[in-house]
């Protein structure tokens, strides 16, 4: 790491990402108010551990991601252990082949019911995914490296996700 690294402009790095950070974590929370405090939480993190961070591993927008990745799994892990009820899947994915069919489905549809939709047809992991690639507009890369996953696993994940939800919408390829 070098010295630079951990000396970044905290506050600026907060003004730039902030919003984003909160759109990505109110869509795996509960509530306005859960995501505020998981957005909180997750640059409260990043501030204290911003001597770790290392701009030849990762930009700052996919370090922060990360951060709030872990702590999106960690605060549904506590919710669930907390109900033991009812499950909160989390994945949504796209393939090259079913991009343009995705975004005008997204476009079209009113983006709740999609993420609702995503969130009763795909597992966590890949309702995580697909809402990094399609709303936190990730790439590939990017979402390997937030998930500490192989990237082939990102894009067969991002596939497969697309094919259920065009079934589940009862789409065919044109």
């Amino acid at each position: 790491m070098t010295k630079d690294d951990a000396n970044f402009d905290f506050e600026a790095v907060m003004e730039r990402h902030y919003t984003e950070i909160f759109h990505y974590l109110r869509k795996q929370a509960a509530d306005t108010e859960d995501a505020k405090d998981l957005t909180q939480d997750v640059f409260m993190k990043a501030f204290s551990k911003k001597h770790t961070y290392d701009s030849e591993k990762a930009s700052v927008r996919t370090w922060l991601y990360r951060i709030a990745h872990h702590t999106a799994v960690n605060h549904l892990r506590k919710a669930e252990n907390a109900k033991r009820t009812e499950g909160d899947p989390q994945s949504f994915v796209k393939d090259a082949a079913s991009e343009d069919i995705l975004e005008r489905l997204i476009q079209d549809e009113d983006v709740s019911h999609i993420i609702s939709l995503m969130r009763t047809c795909l597992n966590k992991k890949h309702f995580r995914i697909m809402n990094l690639y399609f709303f936190s507009e990730l790439n590939v890369p990017e979402i390997a490296q937030t998930m500490a996953i192989p990237e082939k696993t990102v894009y067969n994940t991002i596939n497969r996700s697309i094919k259920k939800i065009k079934n589940e919408l009862g789409v065919t390829n044109t």
